[in-house]
């Protein structure tokens, strides 16, 4: 990879990650984030990938790296930090092209993750209708945020906040795959595959319970119903996206 551009203010960086990423890819380097600036060099040198640490930056540093997703928006911004940091730029909405990578992260991580995930993105997609589908149901919006910002550059995601709205979107589309919170009030995860099972359009759809919990009690009851597995909540993104790979054999 030869178009990557590392953005970072000298007072905030984690020195380690920084060599590493500095080492290992024929980079140019940014010492603060002016938007102006960046994109300049974005357009001089062809840039489509940006990493941008972003723990502890100024607010202003803030507004400008927001001001740069709009106006660039056909280039990857891979955002190393926090989740509290990461939050700071959600009162923008933000778009496919940005992406999180959440910190402390040791290099070893980083270099398989950042790497497959960017081999990913820049292989030949296929074409948008081939896409598979993916419905996700769960009432906790941090988790249905979280969880379709990981599946939606490689998958169409829609969501439901409940079982009766879940229900709701199978009449309307027919996903290739479920992906249904196990605990939910009203009506849970096991009500609605119920449901999901009773209605021969529906019965065929495979279903990937998602719990918060790893009690073996409660794994061994979600499996009774023979859901095509499970998935809990605290899976770090790459074990969640290969989960969800097997069961299209990607």
């Amino acid at each position: 990879m030869k178009d990557l551009l590392i953005i970072h203010e000298n007072h905030t960086v984690n020195e380690y990650l920084l060599h590493y990423i500095e080492n290992s890819y024929p980079a140019l380097i940014k010492e603060n984030f002016n938007s102006a600036e960046i994109e300049n060099t974005i357009t001089k040198y062809s840039i489509s990938n940006v990493i941008a640490l972003i723990d502890g930056i100024s607010p202003l540093s803030i507004t400008e790296l927001r001001k740069t997703f709009i106006h660039m928006n056909t280039v990857h911004f891979y955002l190393l930090g926090s989740e509290q940091s990461y939050e700071t730029f959600k009162e923008t909405p933000l778009r496919d092209n940005v992406h999180h990578f959440n910190t402390p992260l040791s290099t070893s991580i980083f270099k398989t993750e950042f790497q497959a995930f960017v081999n990913k993105i820049n292989s030949p997609q296929p074409a948008l209708n081939s896409k598979r589908s993916i419905l996700l149901v769960d009432d906790d919006p941090v988790c249905l945020r979280n969880m379709s910002n990981w599946l939606k550059s490689f998958y169409h995601v829609s969501v439901a906040k409940s079982g009766a709205t879940c229900i709701s979107c199978l009449s309307k589309s027919i996903p290739d795959l479920i992906l249904l919170d196990y605990e939910m009030p009203v009506c849970d995860g096991i009500q609605t595959l119920e449901m999901i099972r009773a209605e021969p359009d529906y019965a065929s759809i495979p279903v990937i319970f998602l719990t918060g919990v790893s009690d073996i009690d409660k794994v061994k009851e979600a499996l009774k119903h023979k859901p095509q597995g499970y998935i809990l909540k605290n899976s770090g993104r790459v074990e969640f996206l290969k989960k969800i790979n097997e069961v299209f054999a990607i």
